[in-house]
């Protein structure tokens, strides 16, 4: 059974990175007597077109109807939910006796025709149940209007009032196996981007068509799942990538090795340590000055780094836990319901998610400088840290000296 997520109980933002998709993963439920009309583009229409949609039947009307398209004279297509009428210019088709689809089921149909081969044939779920011929010379008439879940004229006895998800409207015959590998990926498929370039009429444009009558879109709850789990396999693959560069990130962390162990052998306590920070503030300022850089230091303020001694693989994990994913936040708003997910999905667990709860990014939009700042921040200063223990005190003195530094530019 199909599980329905209301708007209000998702977690997600809608800036995702697969904002698109997840706006697409929306169905439309229809009452009675509501319908979404437009007058659309027809143009690229007159001489071939496919209409698939994935509907769900739990109407009572005689006629349910969740496709048509006509001018003022005539009405050049219909497409009924349970198979009794498929017409096109006419030309109709009866195949309920063929249609085995249990009411109130999930299932896909689509519809195809073509003026070079005048025959228009009727899919359900990947099969074709049936074809009809068109008259001779006939195309599509243009201006007309399109209306989903009801027939073009005002009768009740055509209500579609059922369930629709991604009714995609093509400007080519789509051929039996590319019908049937639509219906074979399944609902929550995303498989319409195969035939990207044909689709004239799009799910997601048509959400946002004005609507008459009770029309309400939920998210399919399973589908955002999938959906979750594919994002993920993604931030797997930059990780990936990410791991290849590790013989190169290891060389540099041989190099400053040394630099390392004489911080860790100096270390004694938090007052000797704010001594020595003392005394080499003008280095520090020096240093701040040449890069023109100021640090995120309150990302230390998190319970991955508050009252822990710094250690080289901290220091790796700031430089390098954002190569390969940085670029792909690019455009997203930082919200707090981004940032719990992404924690929830990343496989890479010590990922520093908390370090975008900064104000440098929190509730900000995510922009190329931004990934920049955010992959290469931390170059050239977070090995100096390594074996200093990060208590409130010494990052209260790290801001304090930052803040002191940059006034002084």
């Amino acid at each position: 059974m199909i599980r329905f997520v209301s708007l209000a109980t998702l977690l997600f933002s809608a800036s995702l990175v697969v904002s698109d998709e997840l706006s697409s993963l929306k169905l439309l439920s229809f009452s009675p007597n509501s319908y979404i009309e437009f007058t659309p583009d027809w143009s690229s229409l007159v001489s071939q077109i496919s209409v698939c949609s994935w509907i769900r039947d739990l109407g009572s009307s005689p006629h349910r109807t969740f496709f048509s398209y006509g001018t003022s004279g005539y009405i050049d297509m219909t497409i009924l939910a349970d198979g009794s009428y498929i017409s096109i210019f006419g030309s109709y088709m009866h195949h309920q006796s063929r249609f085995n689809v249990p009411k109130g089921t999930w299932h896909h149909v689509c519809v195809t025709w073509s003026y070079s081969s005048r025959t228009h044939r009727y899919y359900v779920n990947g099969v074709l149940l049936g074809s009809q011929t068109t008259p001779s010379g006939r195309t599509f008439y243009t201006g007309g209007a399109v209306v989903v879940g009801k027939w073009v004229t005002t009768s009740s006895s055509h209500d579609f009032a059922g369930q629709m998800a991604y009714l995609n409207v093509y400007n080519k015959e789509l051929s039996s196996s590319e019908v049937a590998s639509m219906a074979r990926a399944g609902l929550c498929s995303i498989a319409v981007d195969q035939h990207e370039t044909y689709r004239v009429f799009k799910w997601e444009d048509i959400l946002k068509k004005t609507r008459t009558g009770s029309i309400v879109d939920y998210y399919i709850g399973e589908c955002v799942e999938e959906l979750v789990e594919v994002m993920g396999g993604r931030v797997e693959e930059a990780e990936r990538r990410q791991n290849s560069t590790a013989a190169e990130l290891s060389l540099a962390l041989a190099e400053k090795e040394d630099l390392s162990t004489r911080l860790n052998r100096t270390q004694i306590d938090k007052e000797d340590l704010s001594t020595r920070l003392n005394s080499t503030q003008i280095e520090l300022e020096e240093l701040l000055a040449n890069l023109n850089r100021t640090w995120d230091w309150d990302v230390f303020l998190t319970d991955q780094f508050l009252n822990e001694t710094f250690t080289s693989e901290h220091s790796l994990l700031l430089r390098s836990s954002w190569d390969g994913i940085a670029d792909k936040l690019v455009g997203i708003r930082i919200t707090e319901e981004f940032l719990t997910l992404s924690a929830h999905i990343d496989k890479k667990e010590d990922r520093p998610w908390t370090m975008l709860y900064s104000d440098n990014y929190f509730n900000e939009v995510f922009t190329k400088e931004k990934a920049a700042r955010l992959t290469s921040i931390w170059d050239g200063i977070s090995e100096k840290l390594v074996g200093i223990t990060l208590t409130k005190e010494i990052i209260e003195l790290l801001n304090h000296v930052t803040d002191k530094t940059n006034c002084g530019k």
